[in-house]
């Protein structure tokens, strides 16, 4: 990687100025990924017969959020290299452009990086017991080493499954294990299908950034593979997603409601693979249709398994209204980055 030029004092720029930009930084949209995950987790642990505690939950939301932005910020310093390069990047892929553009220096984004890490393991120590705070810590050195060096994941084409194992398998276990002191049967059942859409989603995000990234030595999946490999490995990876939410829900290891929600989500799927499967890498403004597209499947089946996970426990109602929140704000998110596109 190119050291970041950081010997560049950004213009002088007003309180609101900066606000501003640190919020478009933040990538605050993103957030919502980690925020149905924590919902998750609260509807497995309110089907595994535990009510609502807020002090666990908040703990768990701080948390994840928490991580979720200082990965942002980590990865806007660390991937500068490839976010400069990026000649036509997207509403979801290239950055914020908040550092390319200079509208910040590249160490005000490091800076909030470490802030926000040190604030996070202020926050994993605060966990209640070991098992907690390890896979508090597991979170947080995955979510650092993404790009950070040495380890920096999603250049040795690890960032994929680094992401999708963060979001869909240790956030919800994580928030079960705060909320019910263990992980429900019923948590591998429906997490592993969600695990696979994830992963071919991040698979997606680093196709449209294919070239930018190659220019910069970046080893993504979809750069080991080469694009035409890539997009068979993501319809694959859905194929497999849903046959597997389909043996599961009839061999009895994931409730007939959950099974059949997260199913309903398929034809997002190949609404998805159709996209890829017109050459997304040609033309910007197709590449930023593919990624709202699979973006809004991953959500999609994060989102319909949390709905019947809290059908099939009854629905508590306090997990209930954070789901049609964070739908709601969804939707909002969404109609805006479409207005913009």
């Amino acid at each position: 990687m190119t050291a970041v030029d950081d010997t560049r004092a950004a213009p002088t720029r007003s309180r609101r100025e900066v606000i501003l930009a640190f919020i478009r930084l933040a990538r605050l949209k993103f957030l919502l990924e980690s925020l149905i995950t924590v919902a998750l987790g609260m509807g497995l642990a309110a089907l595994a017969g535990e009510g609502l505690r807020w002090r666990e939950y908040l703990l768990a939301q701080v948390f994840i959020s928490g991580t979720h932005l200082m990965t942002h910020f980590c990865n806007e310093y660390f991937d500068w290299d490839a976010d400069t390069a990026h000649a036509s990047p997207t509403a979801w892929t290239g950055g914020s452009r908040v550092l390319t553009q200079g509208l910040l220096t590249p160490m005000a984004s490091l800076s909030a990086a470490f802030v926000a890490l040190f604030a996070m393991i202020a926050v994993a120590a605060l966990m209640p017991s070991v098992g907690s705070r390890l896979t508090a810590v597991l979170i947080l050195a995955l979510a650092w080493f993404y790009t950070a060096p040495p380890v920096r994941l999603n250049y040795r084409a690890l960032g994929e499954v680094t992401t999708a194992a963060v979001l869909t398998l240790l956030t919800p276990g994580l928030v079960c294990y705060l909320q019910a002191g263990r992980i429900p049967v019923e948590l591998p059942a429906v997490c592993v299908p969600l695990f696979l859409v994830m992963s071919a989603r991040m698979m997606v995000m680093n196709l449209c950034d294919h070239e930018a990234d190659l220019a910069v030595g970046k080893h993504t999946v979809p750069n080991r593979l080469g694009p035409r490999r890539a997009v068979g490995l993501i319809a694959a990876l859905n194929v497999v997603a849903y046959l597997l939410l389909v043996v599961v829900t009839i061999a009895g290891a994931l409730p007939p409601v959950v099974g059949v929600a997260v199913l309903l989500t398929a034809p997002l799927a190949y609404w998805l693979v159709r996209g890829l499967l017109d050459d997304p890498l040609s033309d910007p403004a197709r590449s930023n249709a593919v990624a709202l597209r699979a973006t809004l499947h991953a959500a999609s089946t994060g989102f319909a398994a949390t709905l019947g996970v809290l059908i099939q426990a009854g629905g508590d109602p306090l997990v209930g209204a954070l789901l049609v929140a964070y739908l709601l704000l969804f939707i909002v998110l969404i109609a805006g980055v479409r207005r913009r596109a």
